[in-house]
């Protein structure tokens, strides 16, 4: 029998959980929900403030519930693997909070008991439910900016250390999923430099760096330890530059159209003028990239469809942070990358 409503379990009800919760709450196809977190304030808190939903304090508690379809985990990511499998061996459709996994191995272990049970694998890459980054990609597709010489993102703060992971795993996995999903070749090589915070053994400020047969080069600076936040992106292709400003209310995207000419400068070298031409602020679809995300989750379950951000995805994610992470115990080394 073909399902019109989704009965859905949240593992997981911390800021990020709290977000997730508001928009299944508006999704018109959800039916039963229950929500879990081992912090009982919490729960008592949710029992206050929603009175459609269902709480525990046992993740088990929604896994043995035969009546839950699927599950979304917003857990701390060393959590992430064991409770995805077990969702999983248990018949739930899953998404997970970004990232999925800490290795290639493990999310290869979800995709194949997935793929065996037919069940949906999400993560939770919400940038590329995002409408301007949508717009974006639709940009790459009809060559808009030529070749892309370059991708500069920066996205820094003074932010919530996470127990776990260092801040590649945290905010660089953002801009690492951008940047696969908006150009098609994949990177050859990797580095990554940082600095590891005493207080909390993790680095809290890092650069890394892919590096493409193409020539394009892209750097990521993220951290944990600045006074101001900032998310944005500049890409700079031979034809126009656009800057991405995330934080922006209105003017998200501005693209810039530019012209060079080249003239002698004396015998041995050229002088290079580079002229700012056109800019242009594009309009773009308003919508919200979580309630996207969620949308899409239902969609895929009830309509049998493959997600943008699925096991694979996560994959392509994961192997560029790993390779990241070693080097940053190389102090700095830049290591291949292959692909399957």
């Amino acid at each position: 029998m073909v399902k019109s409503k989704i009965n859905i379990g949240l593992i997981g009800y911390g800021y990020w959980g709290n977000n997730i919760l508001r928009k299944i709450i508006e999704q018109k196809y959800s039916d039963k929900i229950v929500v879990c977190d081992v912090n009982s304030s919490r729960i008592e808190m949710l029992n206050s403030t929603f009175f459609r939903v269902e709480t525990t304090v046992s993740y088990e508690d929604i896994l043995n519930d035969q009546e839950i379809d699927a599950v979304i985990i917003a857990t701390p990511t060393s959590t992430h693997f064991d409770l995805a499998k077990a969702s999983l061996i248990n018949d739930k459709h899953v998404l997970v909070e970004k990232p999925l996994c800490t290795s290639l191995s493990e999310i290869e272990e979800l995709i194949s008991i997935a793929k065996a049970k037919r069940l949906v694998l999400m993560v939770d890459h919400v940038f590329l439910y995002n409408p301007v980054v949508r717009l974006l990609k639709e940009y790459m597709t009809r060559d808009f900016f030529g070749s892309i010489n370059y991708i500069d993102a920066t996205r820094i703060n003074l932010g919530i250390y996470q127990n776990d992971v260092n801040v590649l795993w945290d905010l660089a996995c953002h801009d690492i999923s951008i940047v696969n999903y908006l150009i098609e070749e994949r990177p050859n090589e990797v580095r990554a430099v940082g600095r590891i915070n005493p207080n909390h053994g993790v680095e809290d400020i890092a650069y890394l760096f892919l590096y493409y047969v193409s020539g394009l080069l892209v750097q990521i600076n993220s951290s944990w330890a600045s006074p101001v936040k900032m998310r944005k992106m500049i890409i700079g292709g031979e034809k126009r530059m656009i800057i991405y400003d995330d934080i922006e209310s209105t003017n998200k995207l501005v693209i810039y159209d530019y012209e060079h000419s080249t003239s002698p400068d004396d015998k041995s070298s050229k002088l290079i003028d580079y002229r700012l031409g056109d800019i242009t602020i594009p309009k773009y679809e308003l919508s919200e990239a979580l309630k996207n995300v969620i949308d899409e989750f239902y969609n895929c379950i009830l309509s049998n469809k493959k997600p943008v951000a699925d096991g694979y995805n996560a994959m392509e994610v994961v192997s560029i942070l790993e390779a990241a992470q070693e080097s940053l115990k190389l102090n700095g080394l830049k290591l291949p990358l292959s692909w399957k």
